[in-house]
């Protein structure tokens, strides 16, 4: 990563904002880890990871009925939700065994306006007005659109927020490390 690019975050939380090499060593992004062995909502969306499209090795590509991120700016805090359809939830969680479909269930999960329900949320700190030159990076007043690879506007959308899977908490930089590894793969899910 360059180090004149932007770079906010937490491993507390598994959740930065920073330019992973993997995948753009020179863009920013939203960049969320997930232990597929964690907690529930890490677990689910492991389970909703199974719908990716390989794309590039190492990389899969969500369909937005499958898995979408939405992105909020409240302050200097970031929150990102990461959100499907209560049906998707279901047919994700199907092979899985009794018990795990039985607390998947029993989860009270948000409801957003559109019916879509919050699978994993997650939030840090971070300096809007520092990052206020990457485009279709954050949400809100101000925020410019992402750009297609034609340099065309992409309506509303943001850059997608790139979620690495894992087994076990792991810092960012653990993270990169096993992707060089093939240890860990990279989830790009859209974004708004």
């Amino acid at each position: 990563m360059s180090p004149s690019l932007p770079r906010f975050g937490d491993d507390s939380v598994r959740m930065w904002v920073t330019a992973v090499p993997a995948v753009g060593p020179d863009e920013v992004n939203i960049v969320l880890g997930v232990d597929i062995l964690g907690g529930v909502d890490e677990q689910l969306a492991g389970a909703l990871f199974n719908y990716g499209h390989e794309g590039e090795e190492g990389v899969f590509y969500l369909l937005p009925g499958d898995l979408w991120a939405r992105a909020e700016v409240v302050g200097d805090r970031l929150v990102v939700r990461l959100v499907t359809s209560a049906q998707r939830v279901t047919e994700a969680v199907r092979h899985l065994d009794e018990e795990f479909r039985r607390i998947v269930t029993g989860l009270a999960s948000e409801e957003l306006p559109d019916g879509r329900v919050t699978v994993l949320r997650r939030e840090i700190v971070i300096d809007p007005a520092a990052l206020a030159d990457q485009v279709g990076l954050l949400p809100g007043p101000g925020h410019r659109a992402a750009l297609s690879p034609e340099g065309d506007p992409c309506g509303d959308r943001l850059r997608p927020v790139l979620a690495i899977d894992h087994e076990g908490p792991a810092t960012l930089e653990r993270l990169v490390a096993a992707l060089g590894d093939d240890e860990a793969s990279v989830m790009v899910v859209g974004a708004d």
